[in-house]
């Protein structure tokens, strides 16, 4: 599990460097590296240049970008990935969940809270990564981990995949029907057969507009009339009821 640390305290880092060392000490079968960063403009270079994180550990209390912002800047970009907010003071609790943070601690950090927490990253990092797929490329097979798929198209007679760090990943010409083809992927929670032609990842779907699906990374999806009603109540269910997501 890869964790980035974005905190404007050198102290802090080594609070977290050490904890992490001792966790690892008492858990070797668990496998976890830590980046440093010191501002959230440095954090979001790093993201938008190499790629995401796991886990992210943010201080709620920086100069130019708080941790909040920064959360929310990184959801803007389509991250689905955990975060922990580290604080001295309980006021930032609120907005930290509105971002959809994992936990909330308080420092100085509490080690036997900051090990559960760890315990409960790696209980989701461990269901997400059991959540992959698998796709044919041209010499190659690729492992495609489906929180990272926004959606998936179908071109003649190849599948697209479109991922949440904005590369396309295109698989081999397939054999049969499309919804045979995407089997697999719509096997996984959350996916939408939309038409004849897409798979979307409905927890990648800000809207949902009488002519489109609107998804994280500026990106649209078109919806057949014929089939918006249904579309739009799947998606709700989906966010409220947990529904099932088949929609033709």
């Amino acid at each position: 599990m890869q964790i980035a640390l974005c905190d404007d305290e050198k102290t802090c880092h080594e609070t977290i460097k050490n904890l992490i060392g001792q966790y690892k000490q008492a858990n070797s079968d668990r496998s976890l590296s830590l980046s440093s960063f010191y501002s959230g403009k440095e954090l979001l270079n790093h993201v938008d240049e190499h790629g995401g994180f796991d886990l992210y550990i943010l201080d709620c209390i920086m100069p130019e970008m708080d941790g909040i912002e920064l959360g929310t800047a990184l959801r803007r970009r389509g991250d689905q990935r955990m975060f922990f907010y580290l604080t001295t003071s309980p006021d930032f609790a609120l907005d930290s969940y509105r971002v959809d943070a994992l936990d909330y601690l308080l420092k100085p950090v509490d080690k036997p809270l900051f090990f559960r927490s760890l315990d409960k990253a790696f209980s989701y990092f461990s269901r997400t990564m059991r959540e992959m797929v698998s796709v044919k490329t041209a010499g190659s097979i690729r492992i495609l981990p489906v929180a990272d798929i926004r959606y998936a198209e179908r071109t003649g007679k190849r599948i697209c995949y479109y991922m949440t760090d904005g590369s396309i990943i295109h698989g081999i010409t397939f054999n049969g029907s499309f919804i045979d083809a995407v089997s697999d992927l719509l096997s996984h929670n959350g996916m939408l057969l939309v038409g004849s032609s897409f798979v979307v990842n409905l927890t990648h779907v800000m809207e949902v507009t009488k002519t489109d699906m609107v998804l994280t990374g500026n990106l649209r999806v078109p919806i057949p009339r014929r089939i918006y009603d249904a579309v739009k109540k799947e998606w709700a269910d989906f966010w409220l009821n947990g529904g099932k997501y088949l929609a033709f």
